[in-house]
């Protein structure tokens, strides 16, 4: 099947047969997945709190738990794109293998005290986007590489914290990428600072989650990242990579809402406009919007 850009047209009874089929994979494969890790933490809590609700039309835990439901909900799709990750399947690297593990620790909501396995997370789950693009990704330093028109590229994936975090990340992430001979990006999930607002998107039309994630990338960018952030890079950095995902409930004719997620990536070239180098960041960022994930 072909993993949408949103789950909003997937039925929900496909949803704990996925989570089964995402970990089984990645079991065969390998990996050690403790049997209560939080995404069947969140398989049960799916099947009682809202498949449940929904077949005795008791629609009250739903109302009083969505929160949770929705957190859980966009680790589930991004757990999809992960375990369709060829790269991630065939690694026989054991430093990458340990980090892919630490993935699977925690509960289904974030804890402020471990964020470990939401910042791998979003690293392969960010790795297996360009890979699904098309692009020849290899899982090495910083995070992971990706070709393009012959040139490879290093990109440090950090996910962002909060606003008193995002200089201390950039720093971090061009250190890390000036240790390879390549020029590479800054990859900042802005998830969790768009999280801190406490709100939880509602819409009519599933498509306009889309342009709503392409928005927040823009309106956070501009009232949280300063210039001098961008301004001050090395020569070896091309740009920032800015990502936002976040699960939304959809309006229904039935007496509740409906899950969806969806996400967005967007590149923001650092050179001067019109040059090679930003006309070069502008077409792999056109490039990589192309993509289509095929679920194995």
């Amino acid at each position: 099947m072909v993993l949408p850009h949103y789950g909003i047209d997937q039925g929900i009874f496909e949803v704990p047969v996925m989570i089964d089929q995402a970990l089984n994979q990645l079991r065969i494969s390998g990996f050690r997945i403790n049997g209560n890790c939080r995404f069947e933490q969140y398989k049960r809590k799916f099947e009682r709190e809202y498949i449940d609700s929904i077949a005795r039309q008791n629609y009250s835990g739903i109302r009083e738990n969505y929160k949770d439901i929705l957190q859980g909900y966009k680790d589930y799709w991004e757990l999809i794109s992960i375990a369709s990750s060829s790269n991630i399947l065939t690694c026989d690297n054991r430093d990458v293998r340990n980090e892919i593990e630490l993935i699977f620790g925690g509960n289904i909501v974030e804890n402020d005290n471990d964020t470990k396995p939401w910042n791998y997370q979003f690293q392969y789950y960010l790795s297996s986007i360009f890979e699904m693009s098309g692009l020849n990704v290899t899982l090495e330093e910083p995070d992971f590489t990706f070709e393009y028109k012959g040139k490879k590229y290093s990109v440090a994936a950090k996910r962002l914290n909060g606003r008193n975090s995002i200089e201390r990340n950039i720093k971090e992430a061009e250190n890390q990428i000036s240790l390879t001979d390549n020029y590479g990006f800054i990859a900042l999930s802005l998830d969790k600072v768009y999280k801190n607002t406490n709100k939880v998107e509602t819409f009519k039309d599933a498509d306009k989650s889309v342009r709503v994630a392409n928005e927040l990338i823009q309106v956070i960018i501009r009232d949280q990242l300063k210039y001098k952030y961008f301004d001050t890079r090395s020569e070896q950095i091309l740009g920032v990579i800015a990502h936002i995902g976040f699960p939304y409930l959809l309006e229904s004719d039935k007496p509740l809402f409906e899950l969806g997620y969806t996400a967005y990536t967007m590149f923001l070239p650092i050179k001067p406009p019109d040059t090679p180098e930003w006309n070069e960041v502008i077409e792999i960022n056109n490039r990589l919007h192309k993509f289509k994930i095929q679920v194995i």
